[in-house]
């Protein structure tokens, strides 16, 4: 796992986080075969961009933001689940994490999980109908038995999680296609303004507990 962290401007809300994330490898090691340009170069780019953006941002976070890039997904999902087991915040101050998996194709955008935890999607809903007017479709995530998503390792360990992913185009998904040719640069670059302005949001508000609200 790489792992970035902004720590947060205020004394005692710097404790809690928020983790954007997305799987670092693809298939094998002959990148000419399998690129993995959407799965998953674009969300580790989308990654990055929004943690330049913070970094420059006149207005910073109270709340720490983490940036993980996990390893070994495709291997199993290895690395979040190494992460959840040895993690640099605590899970109960983990606010929440956004995951991304193949975000780069296509002119929509889906968020699992979105159903399963209504008062977190609800900053990036408000998020999206104020600035950035894509469509995205918002859905339940029960498949968790069998995790086949860095997410999924993060909502066992009960840490609230949506995980985006970009629709809308012809899929490409493990095989030698998944190049670069494939990627639509508008979609990474809304999902990013997207996920800054939604992160600002949480890390800023004062009181917040999505776990409680989602026990209501």
């Amino acid at each position: 796992n790489v792992i970035g962290i902004l720590d947060g401007s205020d004394p005692l809300l710097k404790q809690d986080a928020i983790i954007l994330g997305g799987h670092l490898d693809h298939l094998g090691r002959c990148y000419e075969l399998m690129p993995g340009a959407n799965d998953n170069a674009s969300a580790v780019a989308v990654i990055m961009g929004i943690a330049e953006a913070m970094a420059k941002c006149p207005v910073k976070p109270r709340r720490s933001v983490v940036f993980i890039g996990f390893g070994s997904e495709e291997q199993g999902v290895v690395g979040s689940e190494f992460y959840v087991e040895n993690p640099v915040v605590p899970l109960e101050k983990t606010v929440a994490f956004i995951n991304m998996d193949g975000v780069g194709c296509g002119d929509k955008l889906g968020a699992l999980a979105a159903k399963n935890f209504p008062s977190f999607w609800e900053f990036i809903k408000r998020a999206n109908e104020k600035y950035i007017h894509r469509v995205i479709n918002a859905s339940s995530f029960a498949n968790i038995a069998r995790p086949r998503l860095d997410a999924a390792r993060f909502m066992w360990k009960g840490v609230p999680t949506i995980s985006f992913s970009s629709i809308g185009a012809p899929s490409f998904y493990h095989i030698t296609k998944d190049s670069i040719e494939t990627i639509t640069p508008e979609i990474l670059e809304d999902l990013a303004q997207l996920l800054f302005v939604a992160t600002l949001d949480i890390a800023n508000k004062d009181a917040i507990d999505f776990r409680k609200q989602e026990n209501q």
